[in-house]
């Protein structure tokens, strides 16, 4: 990627005022039906800063972030397309990485992509054992990311277009 691409998608996600903001219910029950699809323990939407991974919502894992260095969820906010690793242990490049060495064997991860293009992280399940997932598991995956995507472009525009005239309020032209 980039560094002008790169600055661009930190923008758009720095432009959204998500990071570090407090839990959503919202965001919480997507989470947790991913797990449940997945039969996972471990589900989150994660998104990608310049240095970390942080989650704004979270199943099964008690940190609120992880360094982006060898995170999977990065590859698929740069890249903006779904990534499955089977076998965290037979894959060279995330074999060593802070997920791995927790014990981490498994990952599958659909990309939060912004109407412009901008993957700001993604929306992933991970489990303890090597697994395949299915076309109905991604599938949903996708869908449940594209419901993510669709909570923090509403939680954004909130306040910022009239309900009665439809017109952006001032609230539009404070950012």
């Amino acid at each position: 990627m980039s560094d002008h691409h790169e600055e661009a998608r930190l923008d758009a996600l720095y432009q959204l005022k998500l990071l570090d903001t407090l839990a959503s219910e919202g965001f919480d029950r997507i989470t947790r039906m991913a797990s449940q699809i997945f039969g996972l323990p471990v589900a989150a939407v994660s998104l990608t800063d310049r240095d970390r991974q942080w989650f704004k919502s979270r199943v099964g894992v008690e940190h609120r972030s992880i360094p982006r260095d060898k995170a999977p969820c990065a590859q698929v906010a740069e890249s903006t397309q779904p990534l499955v690793i089977e076998d965290f242990q037979a894959d060279a490049c995330y074999a060593d990485s802070v997920l791995g060495r927790a014990g981490t064997r498994f990952y599958a991860g659909a990309p939060l992509v912004t109407s412009e293009g901008y993957g700001l992280g993604s929306l992933c399940v991970l489990g303890t054992e090597p697994r395949k997932a299915t076309e109905a598991e991604l599938a949903a995956l996708v869908d449940l990311a594209a419901m993510v995507m669709a909570q923090i472009e509403l939680q954004h525009a909130f306040g910022r277009i009239d309900p009665v005239t439809g017109m952006p309020t001032r609230n539009q032209f404070r950012d």
